[in-house]
Protein backbone atom coordinates (compact mmCIF):
# COMPACT_ATOMS: atom_id res chain seq x y z
CA UNK A 1 0.00 0.00 0.00
CA UNK A 2 2.13 3.01 -1.19
CA UNK A 3 0.82 6.38 0.68
CA UNK A 4 2.40 9.76 -0.73
CA UNK A 5 2.85 10.88 3.26
CA UNK A 6 3.50 14.38 2.43
CA UNK A 7 0.01 14.68 0.08
CA UNK A 8 -1.81 12.70 3.29
CA UNK A 9 -0.48 15.92 5.41
CA UNK A 10 -1.30 18.83 3.74
CA UNK A 11 -4.75 17.53 2.92
CA UNK A 12 -4.95 16.62 6.60
CA UNK A 13 -4.11 19.94 8.08
CA UNK A 14 -5.93 21.85 5.96
CA UNK A 15 -9.55 20.29 7.16
CA UNK A 16 -10.60 21.97 10.54
CA UNK A 17 -9.87 20.30 14.30
CA UNK A 18 -13.08 18.60 14.42
CA UNK A 19 -12.55 16.92 10.49
CA UNK A 20 -8.86 15.86 12.01
CA UNK A 21 -10.01 14.07 14.77
CA UNK A 22 -12.83 12.23 12.97
CA UNK A 23 -10.27 10.86 10.83
CA UNK A 24 -8.77 9.60 13.88
CA UNK A 25 -11.45 8.37 15.41
CA UNK A 26 -12.48 6.65 12.16
CA UNK A 27 -9.47 4.45 11.98
CA UNK A 28 -9.76 3.47 15.35
CA UNK A 29 -13.40 2.57 14.49
CA UNK A 30 -12.20 0.36 11.21
CA UNK A 31 -9.34 -1.30 13.55
CA UNK A 32 -11.86 -2.11 16.07
CA UNK A 33 -13.47 -4.01 13.05
CA UNK A 34 -10.72 -5.50 11.59
CA UNK A 35 -9.48 -6.59 15.19
CA UNK A 36 -12.44 -8.54 16.03
CA UNK A 37 -12.85 -9.97 13.05
CA UNK A 38 -9.24 -11.20 12.33
CA UNK A 39 -9.19 -9.45 8.66
CA UNK A 40 -7.02 -7.74 6.32
CA UNK A 41 -4.13 -7.71 8.83
CA UNK A 42 -2.26 -5.53 6.38
CA UNK A 43 -5.19 -2.96 6.12
CA UNK A 44 -5.53 -2.85 9.99
CA UNK A 45 -1.70 -2.72 10.49
CA UNK A 46 -1.54 0.73 8.23
CA UNK A 47 -4.43 2.08 9.88
CA UNK A 48 -2.17 1.58 12.84
CA UNK A 49 0.67 3.95 11.28
CA UNK A 50 -1.93 6.17 9.72
CA UNK A 51 -3.29 7.02 12.71
CA UNK A 52 0.27 7.75 14.10
CA UNK A 53 0.61 10.46 11.78
CA UNK A 54 -2.74 12.00 12.40
CA UNK A 55 -1.86 12.34 16.18
CA UNK A 56 1.35 13.59 14.85
CA UNK A 57 0.40 16.26 13.28
CA UNK A 58 -2.59 17.43 15.11
CA UNK A 59 -0.68 17.82 18.47
CA UNK A 60 0.92 20.47 17.61
CA UNK A 61 -2.11 22.65 16.91
CA UNK A 62 -3.35 22.17 20.37
CA UNK A 63 -3.95 25.25 22.13
CA UNK A 64 -1.88 23.43 25.68
CA UNK A 65 -2.94 26.37 28.28
CA UNK A 66 -6.16 25.36 27.58
CA UNK A 67 -6.35 21.96 26.38
CA UNK A 68 -3.48 19.74 27.96
CA UNK A 69 -5.12 17.17 29.66
CA UNK A 70 -6.52 16.27 25.76
CA UNK A 71 -2.98 17.12 24.36
CA UNK A 72 -2.05 14.34 26.95
CA UNK A 73 -4.73 11.69 25.98
CA UNK A 74 -3.39 11.75 22.73
CA UNK A 75 0.11 11.25 23.58
CA UNK A 76 -1.27 8.20 25.93
CA UNK A 77 -2.70 6.93 22.39
CA UNK A 78 0.39 7.50 20.38
CA UNK A 79 2.21 5.70 23.11
CA UNK A 80 -0.33 2.40 22.57
CA UNK A 81 -0.32 3.01 19.05
CA UNK A 82 3.64 2.60 19.16
CA UNK A 83 3.12 -0.68 21.18
CA UNK A 84 0.97 -2.39 19.21
CA UNK A 85 3.41 -1.57 15.87
CA UNK A 86 6.15 -3.19 17.61
CA UNK A 87 4.18 -6.20 18.14
CA UNK A 88 2.13 -6.40 15.92
CA UNK A 89 3.10 -10.38 14.30
CA UNK A 90 2.43 -11.69 17.70
CA UNK A 91 -0.47 -9.43 18.66
CA UNK A 92 -2.55 -9.78 15.69
CA UNK A 93 -1.96 -13.65 15.62
CA UNK A 94 -3.22 -13.85 19.23
CA UNK A 95 -7.22 -14.08 19.67
CA UNK A 96 -6.99 -12.79 23.32
CA UNK A 97 -4.75 -10.09 22.11
CA UNK A 98 -6.20 -8.80 19.00
CA UNK A 99 -9.87 -8.70 20.75
CA UNK A 100 -8.09 -6.57 23.54
CA UNK A 101 -6.71 -4.11 20.31
CA UNK A 102 -10.13 -3.73 19.10
CA UNK A 103 -11.57 -3.07 22.84
CA UNK A 104 -9.34 -0.24 23.27
CA UNK A 105 -9.34 0.92 19.69
CA UNK A 106 -13.29 1.40 20.32
CA UNK A 107 -12.89 3.09 24.35
CA UNK A 108 -10.07 5.86 22.41
CA UNK A 109 -12.99 6.29 19.34
CA UNK A 110 -15.49 7.03 22.14
CA UNK A 111 -13.00 9.17 24.04
CA UNK A 112 -12.00 11.16 20.69
CA UNK A 113 -15.91 11.33 19.55
CA UNK A 114 -16.71 12.97 23.11
CA UNK A 115 -13.55 15.27 22.37
CA UNK A 116 -15.12 16.46 19.21
CA UNK A 117 -18.69 16.86 20.72
CA UNK A 118 -16.82 19.54 23.20
CA UNK A 119 -15.33 21.08 20.50
CA UNK A 120 -18.95 21.55 18.63
CA UNK A 121 -20.85 22.25 21.87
Amino acid sequence: MAINWDILKTQYLQANRTTQLDSLALNLTRIHLLARSGSDEPVAQHLVRESQFFIEWAVPNIDLETEIAFATELVDLQRLLSRWKLGWSELWTNETQRQEVATLAQQWCDRIHGHCELLAG
